[in-house]
């Protein structure tokens, strides 16, 4: 339990990044999660994912950023701007195509954080579809790439691949375009289940921070559950990851166990997490503006939250991606019954 608890403190004053990742060098960007321009000759260190999850009414904001830290003798590095590091390209499946891309605050992971750090406890979104089941999809074939989306540093190619003859082609963009290949089971599980692909470029001319320090994505599309693209990652090598859930109902955290991830609680009943049950004028401001600015989480600004902080520790190691059967998503308790009089 001890790790586990220095785990958690470690993780509450610095934060995810810099924690054990893979280190990716030019060889092997084709099986990384995160990938540098071809010609860039110094290794990436990736540090674990974050992701911050808002969920109300079907509609989700999936906030997201990448992890990195750029080293290696002979780096160029001005005004925090790495010479030749210009770009960063990455896959974001969503069961949805998204009908809105921003740029979220810089300060959005720390002021979480430390809204929800661990303490030892003494004593204790696409545009609107007709119900997601257009039967025309049976009928498509191939790859569609849609709209181009620009926000900030970020560029975003959503793409809807129909079948097998989709799956070739979105391989043969990806491939030619920066973005590696993904591994052919995550592949099969991602088409059957319909997904769209997001593949997401963060692009600065004068070069990009070797910290990774850069300005988080967030991503709105409808679900019929809370989700975070986990699965993608297989077979890309060991990582730490960190995701919150922010709702008006309380998760199950005993279901999202088979997806190797704990609550501070879980992992060491000694601890527990800070504002677990909160309201929005409690919330940090970087979150708060974030349910105002949007319509569709109209329904969390009254009444109570649940804000639940979830850590995965090994991932591709001691939780296998590969044998997972569904992508990442949550679950809420259910309700008791209602006593009758």
């Amino acid at each position: 339990m001890s790790s586990v608890r220095n785990l958690m403190l470690v993780g509450s004053l610095v934060g995810a990044i810099g924690l054990s990742g893979a280190l990716l060098s030019n060889q092997h960007t084709a099986e990384a999660c995160i990938h540098p321009p071809k010609e860039f000759k110094y290794p990436i260190k990736a540090g674990a994912q974050r992701g911050l999850v808002f969920f109300a009414d079907g509609r989700e904001e999936l906030v997201i950023r990448p992890s990195y830290k750029v080293e290696g003798e002979g780096l160029k590095v001005k005004n925090d701007a790495v010479e030749g590091f210009t770009t960063v390209a990455w896959l974001v499946p969503v069961p949805s195509l998204p009908d809105s891309y921003k740029e979220a605050d810089e300060k959005l992971f720390t002021s979480i954080a430390d809204f929800t750090k661990p303490f030892e406890a003494i004593g204790k979104n696409g545009p609107d579809q007709e119900d997601g089941k257009d039967s025309r999809k049976k009928e498509k074939h191939g790859a569609e790439f849609l709209e181009q989306v620009k926000v900030g540093d970020y560029t975003i190619q959503p793409v809807k691949a129909h079948g097998e003859l989709g799956g070739q082609e979105l391989q043969g963009w990806l491939k030619s375009n920066g973005f590696g290949a993904v591994e052919e089971s995550v592949l099969k599980h991602y088409l059957e289940n319909d997904y769209y692909w997001l593949a997401v470029k963060l692009e600065r001319a004068e070069g990009l921070p070797a910290n990774g320090e850069v300005k988080p994505l967030q991503i709105g599309f409808k679900t019929d559950k809370p989700v975070y693209p986990l699965k993608i990652n297989a077979g890309a090598g060991e990582f730490e990851l960190e995701v919150w859930v922010i709702s008006n109902k309380e998760v199950d955290d005993e279901k999202t166990k088979a997806f190797g991830l704990q609550t501070v609680a879980q992992g060491d009943p000694m601890m527990d997490q800070e504002h677990h049950k909160s309201t929005l004028s409690d919330l940090p401001e970087e979150a708060r503006k974030i349910i105002d600015g949007e319509d569709g989480l109209k329904s969390l600004r009254t009444g109570d939250l649940y804000i639940t902080r979830f850590f995965g520790a090994g991932m591709n190691t001691t939780t296998d991606l590969t044998k997972l059967n569904d992508d990442l998503h949550f679950t809420f308790v259910e309700p008791e019954p209602r006593k009758k009089d």
